[in-house]
């Protein structure tokens, strides 16, 4: 093994070391500037690193859409830590992307899907302390959440140096872009579930555009070197059937949201019988002021990290000039654990169909699955190397 190989190990324990002992983070990131000679010749010739803006972008905007689809993103500028998220971000892309992403990928030269992974657990590894991990309460909730959206995002990156002709500055742009953005203070209450699912969706489906506007593609790069019309036969399958039906699910719940009604769904079984667990509901927004006792109101539970909940109102107070709702799922034995807050209400539920809500709630699920799926799908098919049938 090449000593070169050690540098993705030796940036994880010298990150590791850094939580262990305290040391400000600015220290263990400069000093892991040496590992940056041994990438210099990958810099150069690199032409296409302006997609890598076009890629940041969509991502971006994938990001923010559960928030903006609930109407719940709150987002705030403060000139002194957004530049100094510039600082950071900058040596942290130029670091990491080339001793992480591109030593792990060329370590794995012919098993490039494997290299990816390894990437990302290096660089969940680099990124979380140890100690997130020692705590058993924590533990599931750190897998759940943060391993699983640091391997997607892992293989985007890997994938975009890869094409690249194994270049790093177009990931390291596309790194520095997302992390600036990262940085950013905005806020959002929905769902932390809903987020982990829509982040690797937003992540699979950006991996699925720079699949074809990199040209990496056995296809595509087919078409780009020959004037003829490549004929490409692909079988319909189920799967394809599956995956359009649950895609038309997720959209049409994202369609319905820009307009005055939402749609939403409810799993649980706290308003049997008045509604039935997996229902769909579709949520007319009103004024506070025109909520009363009795009504069913859809919104953002503050004591659950501001989870969807529709319950009926039991109790109506006016404090400092704003509405306070005591909620009560009418299955409950007891009022839910604190009013709800006016802001936090998405408007009242007018129509609940039965069981039609389980299609939104597991397509959600399905469809990250899915675009997973065709992620790794993609990557056998278009391999270099690799003779398709």
């Amino acid at each position: 093994m090449r000593a070169k190989s050690l540098i993705p190990f030796l940036y994880v324990a010298v990150w590791q070391l850094s939580f262990l002992f305290k040391v400000s983070v600015w220290v263990p990131l400069i000093a892991l500037l040496i590992f940056v000679p041994f990438f210099l010749q990958k810099f150069y010739g690199d032409r296409k690193f302006p997609l890598a803006i076009f890629l940041s972008t969509v991502l971006m905007a994938m990001l923010t859409t559960p928030a903006l689809i609930t109407r719940t993103l709150q987002v705030s500028f403060l000139l002194s830590p957004f530049l100094n998220s510039l600082y950071y971000s900058a040596l942290l892309s130029v670091s990491i992307v080339p001793a992480v992403f591109s030593a792990t990928v060329d370590l794995f030269r012919k098993r490039t899907f494997e290299g990816m992974v390894l990437s990302g657990v290096l660089y969940f590894f680099s990124i979380t302390p140890y100690s997130a991990l020692a705590s058993p309460g924590s533990l599931p909730k750190v897998l759940l959440y943060d391993f699983s959206f640091d391997i997607a995002f892992s293989v985007l990156i890997s994938y975009i140096y890869i094409a690249a002709g194994r270049k790093v500055l177009t990931p390291i742009t596309f790194f520095f872009l997302y992390s600036v953005f990262s940085f950013l203070n905005i806020s959002e209450k929905v769902s932390p579930l809903f987020n982990v699912v829509w982040e690797i969706i937003s992540i699979s489906m950006v991996f699925w555009i720079s699949y074809f506007i990199l040209g990496e593609n056995i296809w595509v790069r087919r078409l780009l070197r020959t004037k003829k019309r490549v004929r490409v036969r692909r079988k319909k399958s189920k799967s394809d059937i599956v995956l359009a039906v649950v895609m038309a699910l997720v959209a049409v719940a994202a369609f319905g949201s820009y307009y005055s009604h939402t749609i939403a769904a409810d799993p649980t079984s706290s308003m049997y019988p008045e509604i039935t667990p997996g229902s769909l509901l579709l949520i007319e927004p009103v004024n506070s002021s025109s909520i009363k006792v009795g009504d069913v109101i859809e919104f953002h539970a503050p004591w659950e990290n501001g989870t969807l909940f529709a319950h009926e109102v039991v109790n109506i107070t006016h404090v400092n000039g704003s509405f306070l709702f005591r909620t009560r799922g009418i299955n409950n034995p007891v009022d839910d654990p604190e009013p709800v807050p006016s802001s936090d209400v998405i408007g009242i539920v007018v129509v609940h169909i039965p069981y039609i809500g389980y299609a939104l709630i597991y397509g959600r699920v399905t469809a990250a699955a899915a675009m997973v799926i065709i992620m790794v799908s993609v990557l056998i098919e278009g391999s270099p190397g690799r003779r398709s049938h």
